[in-house]
């Protein structure tokens, strides 16, 4: 079944490639043109099926637990041979005969390229599903059509088998889940890059999610990064467009974050103490004496996906009401506690009806909840004051507290993109901010992990706002709660 799966998608692949080409293409005198661009499909066209393959490949090895790190190698090699020839034959060609290549020549091997990684990732899963999740949001270091094409790629993967499920509950509680719990359901509520989640019950009767890590998740990762960092210094030889490098840096902070589940009931229970105060926020409870470094139990918590705006409006719950309950959320849990949720898309975010007193938010998936340093969370509250004034000398300053390394001469314009890139600017970006976004790898330096987190968390705010309430603007809210903070701390 996977092999006709692969097969398929790979023709579909193929025949998309082909009508972009086609419908795109070149004068119909300008035959020579036309000739290298269909050469150039005909040699990424005729991979794709040993692409295909090796994905087959590697997912069988994974099932039967042999020769795993060959094949996903080779899997990865596959598709880096893929990518670079198609790239160094255009730069090539471009320099013995720049007539026989155009900026839509540069634009079709984005695309491609694109597309091949986005369905790898989405079969690998692992490593590579994670860091085109990131790169969706960073369009300065990435060609806009890696943006747009990361960015449908859903946190969402096939469940893994319930024996392999089952093994990894025994070997982290000692039991077979039969004896720990009443109940447990086989088929998996939701799956992700790292775990998967299964709903039970307790023999007292409570419901628990349970979130388990994939069978040796953290080795294939360990192992996906060592092929990507020879991957990256590769390309960043010959594309130099393509910045994969600060991609890995990334990730090589953030997954030993999301692989210890201890952490997340940690992160979990710290953020949860800090909200006690407030009625209309729930973050689970995690029940300790069945949690474990690769097993996260909690209590189960049902509610309304938060963009579902026909069942809020079914259950009497006003979106604009939800919206705005969100942003106050997370703007007091980033200025006043110094605490930020950085995973706030729509499958993490639940609403509960309550009658008489509004809305209640529901806050899942724990596993990149952080602390946020004192001294960032005073910068961003200086960085929205000064963009409120519209005090550029201000906003300079509070970047390069917040540990941004920027170039002495950034004009303001490109220090406005670099600001839209930091809160969010992504996929949606105006076509102005995401050129400006472009250029910014010459005038900035390293981006603290944190600070990138915070401005995913704000993109994905942004997002959901828009869905629930198109006139209430996401980051204006965040910024005004952050002024009013930092003035009120007399910076």
């Amino acid at each position: 079944m996977s092999w006709l799966i692969n097969q398929r998608d790979a023709v579909g692949q193929a025949v998309a490639d082909t009508r972009a080409l086609l419908s795109d293409g070149v004068l119909p005198l300008d035959l020579l043109a036309l000739s290298v661009r269909l050469g150039d499909l005909t040699r990424s066209n005729s991979l794709l099926p040993l692409e295909a393959n090796l994905k087959t490949l590697e997912q069988y090895s994974r099932l039967i637990r042999v020769g795993r790190r060959s094949t996903r190698a080779l899997a990865f090699a596959t598709l880096a041979a893929d990518i670079l020839s198609g790239y160094l034959l255009l730069d090539r060609r471009s320099r013995l005969w720049g007539r026989l290549t155009q900026p839509q020549d540069w634009e079709w091997q984005h695309e491609r390229s694109a597309a091949r990684v986005r369905d790898a990732a989405a079969t690998l899963r692992g490593t590579l599903i994670k860091a085109c999740q990131f790169a969706s949001t960073r369009p300065d270091i990435l060609p806009l059509a890696y943006v747009r094409s990361f960015a449908t790629l859903q946190d969402r993967v096939p469940a893994y088998p319930w024996k392999a499920i089952r093994r990894t509950i025994h070997r982290e509680l000692g039991q077979w889940p039969e004896d720990v719990f009443a109940r447990i359901e086989r088929r998996p509520i939701a799956s992700a890059s790292i775990a998967q989640v299964h709903r039970a019950w307790l023999h007292d009767g409570r419901q628990v999610a349970i979130k388990v890590q994939y069978p040796d998740i953290a080795g294939i990762m360990t192992t996906d990064l060592i092929l990507l960092r020879y991957i990256a210094r590769e390309v960043a030889r010959f594309v130099p467009d393509v910045q994969l490098q600060p991609i890995l840096d990334h990730l090589s902070e953030t997954l030993p974050l999301e692989l210890d589940f201890r952490r997340e009931a940690t992160a979990m229970a710290a953020l949860r103490a800090a909200l006690h105060d407030r009625t209309d926020v729930l973050i689970p409870q995690v029940i300790a004496e069945l949690s474990t470094d690769r097993l996260l139990v909690t209590e189960f918590v049902e509610g309304i996906k938060i963009t579902d705006v026909a069942a809020l409006e079914s259950a009497g719950v006003s979106p604009t009401a939800v919206a705005r309950l969100l942003n106050d959320v997370y703007a007091e849990q980033i200025f006043r506690h110094g605490w930020l949720h950085a995973d706030p898309h729509p499958g993490n975010l639940l609403v509960q009806a309550r009658s008489g007193t509004g809305p209640r938010l529901v806050l899942l998936d724990h596993g990149l909840t952080v602390p946020l340093d004192p001294g960032l969370v005073e910068a961003l509250g200086q960085m929205v004051t000064a963009l409120l004034n519209g005090d550029f000398v201000q906003l300079n300053h509070a970047l390069s507290k917040a540990g941004m390394r920027l170039d002495g001469d950034l004009d303001v314009t490109t220090l406005l993109g670099l600001v839209g890139v930091l809160m969010g600017g992504g996929q949606d970006s105006a076509p102005s901010t995401t050129v400006i976004g472009r250029q910014l790898g010459k005038s900035i330096g390293h981006i603290p992990t944190d600070l990138i987190l915070v401005g995913r968390a704000l993109g994905l705010l942004d997002g959901v706002t828009k869905q629930l309430d198109p006139d209430l603007n996401a980051l204006e809210a965040i910024a005004s709660y952050g002024a009013a903070t930092d003035l009120t701390s007399g910076a």
